[in-house]
């Protein structure tokens, strides 16, 4: 190491010390690797409580992005899963070479890129990450000593300042109760304005009569009243593995005619995953955003697919290359819904196009406007049975919630009556699930119940007419019809072993693994719906006998 990477690294460390917060230590610290080694799409990474975050983010030649609340790593685009896992278990750095940035789709320089991921380590613990990608890794390499030093000195920084920003968050949180439940109470304002303008755009949408039209509307109605900076609509051929232009935004935020667009389908991961998910928003932070195949900029981008059925048709890329607003929950939400709209009418155009080449005489076009009338009230009522759906969903597993429950119960049990068929009723519950969420947190707790309700919900499919709802906390209620007493104690086991078999890890109760308790109850109604109550209490004793003789075991009363 010379004399003057010594003096190079102390001036460095002096105004790393002389930065008055996180955001610009790091903004220090970024731009000096960029313009001492050359380095370009530098990342920091942090552990905290096993978790890798992501703090702070420097792009292209002076794009640094600092985020006030860190990002979970798999939340962010920006850095190879591999060569991340390797560096982290292998505690050294790792180098790999390339043809083209890691966040870029397409290649269109002929360079070779290196990408480094080097682990800030103390104590022998790794504490931090920096990655970063470099065309100049002749620079880089002759300067390994001086790296090597300035991690020596960062391990320890990072530390200090992460503890110190920890506490600065915490007496910020501490005072800004008051202000958070009023950005709540106004997120939960704008949430049912963003309802109310998506029922009226899907209304216009609805009266397009052509699908040029419907393109065209769907960018100017969704930029005007969703409060999206830039969108773009694709089609997709599969066949041929092309996307096609429809209508978009410019990086100006205006109109334009985007038909003469097409590509090959990216093999990325955002696009990848956008098309293999009905009903889903795939969202990307720090993305490279384009215009074509020209990146204008960064910032979060989204994708919705549309869907015919089972068949993608396209999909819908939003960004906020404009404001740089960040994307809530709320407005995900949004998304997702207008995506089904749209799809919706493009079927509805598609089909309805289709019909009008063959309606010539007067009478066949009285009855393709009929076919148009009654196609437009069948998306409706789509619509508004999506939206019935979602009330009857539970927002943190996806199955059913209490409300759904009690309606097809109330229905079971007329027709069991009139039939005289038995129904069945399963009450389950999740074995120690307080000491779960004490001991691995409400994250890991939330996600145990996601799998335990998937799994409940895949093992009761095949029962024609079964449903399963999450009644509550972590219980979870089972309704199957002509089921008798023997069945239902045989679909119990298989419920409860389906549990068992998810292996998932619960070190504070004698199992290691997460169980389930079930209490079953079967009846053949006989009287009015008010003697209902009955089967469901009948059940619930079923499962506290069950919670009594030691938990992990199904009990029919």
């Amino acid at each position: 190491m010379t004399v003057c990477d010594v003096t190079g690294l102390n001036d460095l460390v002096e105004q790393l010390a002389r930065q008055a917060n996180m955001e610009r230590w790091c903004h220090c610290l970024m731009s000096s690797l960029h313009k001492d080694l050359k380095l370009n799409s530098i990342t920091l990474l942090v552990e905290q409580d096993d978790r890798t975050y992501v703090f702070a983010s420097w792009s292209g030649k002076s794009d640094y992005r600092y985020y006030n609340q860190p990002l979970l790593m798999t939340e962010y685009n920006g850095v190879p899963v591999g060569l991340f896992e390797q560096a982290k278990q292998n505690h050294e750095f790792v180098r790999a070479y390339v043809s083209k940035p890691y966040k870029a789709l397409w290649n269109i320089e002929d360079n070779l890129w290196c990408q480094i991921l080097l682990p800030i380590q103390m104590h022998g613990r790794n504490v931090a990450y920096i990655y970063a990608e470099t065309a100049d890794s002749a620079r880089f390499e002759s300067s390994l000593h001086y790296v090597e030093r300035l991690l020596v000195v960062l391990a320890s920084d990072i530390s200090a300042r992460v503890l110190q920003q920890e506490v600065i968050h915490h007496n910020i949180t501490r005072r800004s109760i008051e202000a958070e439940l009023e950005v709540r109470k106004q997120s939960i304002t704008n949430y049912l304005g963003l309802m109310r303008n998506l029922h009226e755009v899907t209304l216009k949408l609805s009266q397009a009569t052509q699908l040029d039209t419907l393109y065209r509307q769907a960018i100017e109605l969704g930029r005007a009243y969703l409060g999206i900076d830039r969108m773009a609509i694709f089609l997709t051929d599969f066949e041929s593995n092309l996307m096609l232009g429809t209508y978009g935004t410019s990086p100006e935020g205006l109109l334009v005619d985007r038909k003469a667009f097409n590509s090959q389908i990216p093999d990325h991961p955002l696009v990848n995953e956008a098309l293999s998910h009905k009903n889903h928003v795939v969202v990307k932070e720090n993305a490279p955003l384009y215009y074509g195949k020209e990146q204008v900029g960064t910032g979060w981008n989204a994708m919705i697919a549309m869907w015919n059925g089972v068949e993608c048709i396209g999909w819908i890329a939003v960004d906020n290359l404009i404001n740089q607003r960040a994307l809530t929950e709320h407005q995900k939400e949004i998304l997702k819904l207008f995506g089904a709209a749209i799809g919706q009418q493009i079927v509805i155009r598609r089909n309805y196009d289709s019909i009008k080449e063959l309606n010539i005489d007067l009478e066949k076009r009285v009855i393709r406007r009929t076919q148009e009338l009654q196609a437009t009230n069948r998306a409706l009522e789509e619509a508004n049975r999506s939206l019935e759906q979602l009330s009857m969903q539970d927002g943190l597993t996806g199955i059913a919630n209490r409300r759904f429950f009690d309606l097809r119960f109330a229905r079971y049990w007329a027709v069991a009556t009139k039939k005289q068929v038995p129904l069945t009723v399963m009450m389950i519950d999740v074995d120690n699930f307080k000491s779960y969420n004490d001991t691995n947190g409400h994250l890991e707790g939330d996600h145990c119940l996601k799998r335990i309700a998937s799994r409940l919900e895949s093992t009761l499919a095949p029962y024609k007419k079964s449903i399963v709802c999450r009644y509550g906390g972590e219980e979870f209620a089972c309704l199957l019809p002509t089921v008798d007493k023997a069945m239902a104690s045989l679909i119990a086991e298989d419920l409860r072993c389906a549990v068992a078999e998810l292996g998932i890890p619960h070190r504070t109760q004698d199992a290691p693994y997460a169980t389930v308790s079930i209490g079953v109850h079967t009846t053949i109604p006989a009287g009015e719906f008010s003697m209902s109550e009955a089967l469901m209490t009948l059940a619930d004793k079923a499962l506290y006998a069950a919670k009594t003789q030691g938990r992990n075991c199904v009990v029919s009363w």
